[in-house]
């Protein structure tokens, strides 16, 4: 195969034809192993054929993007070039870029970029992972790690790292007085300051056993202090809350599908059925998935046994299969609600696929994801893995809800195929993730609608506002109690303390004004628009009041929860959560009305209102008793 470059890179052809396979043995040759074995297993197990031409072409525009994004070039064609050919053209045209003085590049940088060009033409979730992205995975899906049990994030302007929750009570950081809402300022005497998060995890991560010391800086307190922890197994928890309300109805929120969730979920589930539990709030919003095995069994705790829980088929006999439950459910028929949101993925599809296609249980909340895809993780060398896309999965029904996305979010193809669920005969949709049958929206949507909350929020490098006086709060109100709840009051203390560090709301008007008078001054029209501007600012101060009237609600709802978080822990805020959440008190509402929750399994078809705004109110929280 012959290369021709449109610009200066055409150099490298030249160097293509005399670069020989025996340089395999080069540094850059022994990392192509690993593209190689990548190569391979693509080849063998992905889940849709990939020509051998297109996945090398992908690689090496890859490549030279990366070291060039202004670089050109196009291939010839050959017919049905096989995989080896289709390798070696790659491996050359690597060695030949290594060998050119025209780039510096380290020899694993130039093979990953054209690992990431081959994976960039596959779908969004087959990914090559190393270093940190393959810990995190690792204790993302197995559900432990070695190391002090809390999450972390950077907070800034201080550019500190600090603790933003504690997983739960029986962590080594917890036992050893860690809080939420530390600060740490160095670990074992090497400063945080301008670490990246990922780097300070890996810091605190290591062997169980071992002591790591942190100096914190703790609100109330004058001098920061050091703690000496000794790391432990840390086990995250699949079930971070559980709870019976007064009217005998559980709720269970299931965070994630790692190894043994379905024993934490069956463990929550006896401990509510022995206190009475007479209906059920299946809580998986927000959960992205985890082990397919995990959500099989986690269905088996409310269906039947010998009934159908998803399929999958792929390229390979292997990654076709069947999966049954076998054991008897340990809720058989007390009516169930299942909470999705727009970040519920994956095996979290699985489950609340099953239930509703087997007319076990309502789905309330927003359209899923659309991840109906399996993956499998191939180890490639001793450091790095290939989580690759093997299989599709069905819901008994039949239906595929995977939309199809490729990695640049291009929607590949979203078939609105008709199905029937499997005892009421209702009409589902394949290709647009798990519709509910009962639409409305969750609160932390609503939350970001308003622009003064992003503002507050500060962005993804949180400026957090919130986390800052969520800290200071219990320091300077000692009489806190886990009754605690944000009143106007509250609201006023916290936006003298925003505006104290800075805050100022700029809404769409202020944005607009400020463009006005700085066209007014640009054409020297200020001093004759001086009485009108000042009239149409003070109007827009008017109008930003309103705003901060209007999210009166959202803001106390999200103070309540930070202060109690700070204060008492995660608990004390998730009960407060689940006993003011709008879809939780909606769910509450139909399972404790037969009719109502029998009402939604009579509608022969399942479908988005044409206008969500005209979806389920959220209750009164009144109408519910209380706790």
């Amino acid at each position: 195969m012959r290369c021709w470059f449109k610009n200066w890179l055409c150099a490298l052809a030249l160097l293509v034809a005399s670069s020989s396979l025996a340089e395999a043995l080069t540094p850059v040759g022994q990392e192509l192993n690993t593209l190689l074995m990548i190569v391979k297993n693509i080849r063998d197990y992905y889940i849709e054929e990939v020509s051998p031409d297109s996945l090398m072409h992908a690689g090496v525009r890859g490549l030279f993007y990366t070291l060039d994004p202004a670089s050109e070039y196009t291939f010839s064609q050959q017919q049905n070039p096989g995989w080896r050919d289709s390798f070696d053209t790659f491996r050359q045209i690597a060695l030949a870029v290594n060998d050119s003085f025209l780039y510096s590049t380290t020899p694993d940088s130039l093979v990953r970029f054209g690992i990431a060009g081959m994976l960039s033409i596959l779908d969004p979730y087959t990914n090559f992972m190393e270093n940190q992205n393959l810990d995190n995975f690792i204790i993302h899906t197995r559900g432990s790690y070695g190391g002090l049990g809390f999450r972390i994030q950077v907070i800034y302007p201080d550019s500190a790292i600090a603790v933003w929750a504690l997983l739960h009570q029986d962590t080594p950081a917890a036992r050893a007085g860690v809080k939420s809402g530390d600060l740490i300022l160095a670990i074992d005497d090497s400063t945080t300051k301008h670490l990246s998060s990922g780097d300070a995890a890996d810091r605190m991560r290591g062997e169980p056993g071992t002591p790591v010391t942190l100096t914190l800086e703790r609100a109330g307190l004058p001098d920061p202090f050091k703690v000496t922890i000794i790391r432990e197994v840390v086990q995250v928890r699949s079930v971070p809350y559980y709870t019976l309300f007064s009217d005998s109805t559980g709720y269970v929120k299931l965070d994630g599908f790692q190894q043994k969730c379905s024993q934490e979920v069956r463990e929550a589930l006896a401990d509510l059925h022995q206190r009475g539990m007479k209906r059920l709030i299946f809580d998986l919003r927000g959960n992205g998935g985890g082990y397919l095995q995990e959500a099989v069994s986690v269905s088996e705790l409310f269906l039947p046994p010998q009934k159908l829980v998803v399929y999958t088929a792929g390229r390979a006999i292997a990654d076709t299969a069947r999966y049954y439950t076998v054991a008897k459910p340990l809720v058989p028929d007390e009516p169930m609600v299942i909470l999705v949101d727009g970040e519920s993925a994956s095996a979290s599809e699985i489950v609340s696929g099953a239930i509703q296609d087997w007319d076990r249980g309502l789905i309330l909340g927003m359209p899923t994801v659309g991840k109906g895809s399996v993956q499998q993780t191939m180890p490639i060398g001793d450091k790095a893995e290939l989580k690759l896309t093997i299989a599709a999965y069905f819901t008994p029904s039949g239906r595929s809800i995977d939309k199809r996305m490729r990695k640049d979010s291009t929607l590949v193809g979203s078939p609105n195929k008709e199905f029937k669920t499997l005892v009421r005969c209702r009409i589902v949709h394949g290709g647009g993730g798990i519709v509910p049958d009962v639409y409305m929206e969750s609160q932390e949507r609503s939350l970001w609608k308003f622009l003064l909350n992003r503002q507050l929020f500060g962005g993804r490098t949180p400026n957090n506002r919130f986390f800052h006086f969520s800290r200071q709060y219990p320091v300077s109100h000692p009489g806190l109690s886990p009754d605690f709840r944000a009143d106007t009051q509250t609201v006023r203390e916290f936006r003298e303390f925003a505006v104290e560090r800075g805050f100022e709301y700029i809404s769409d008007y202020e944005a607009w004004m400020k463009d006005l008078e700085k066209k007014a001054a640009e054409e020297k029209q200020a001093d004759k628009l001086a009485n009108s501007l000042q009239t149409l600012r003070e109007e827009i101060d008017d109008i930003e009041e309103t705003h901060w009237q209007n999210d009166q609600d959202m803001l106390t709802w999200k103070l309540t929860y930070d202060i109690l978080e700070k204060g008492f822990g995660q608990k004390a805020a998730e009960a407060y959560r689940v006993s003011v959440d709008p879809q939780v008190l909606r769910a509450r509402q139909i399972l404790v009305d037969p009719k109502a929750y029998e009402e939604y399994f009579k509608k022969p078809e399942i479908l988005l209102p044409p206008d969500p705004k005209l979806a389920t109110a959220a209750p009164d929280s009144d109408s519910i008793s209380g706790e």
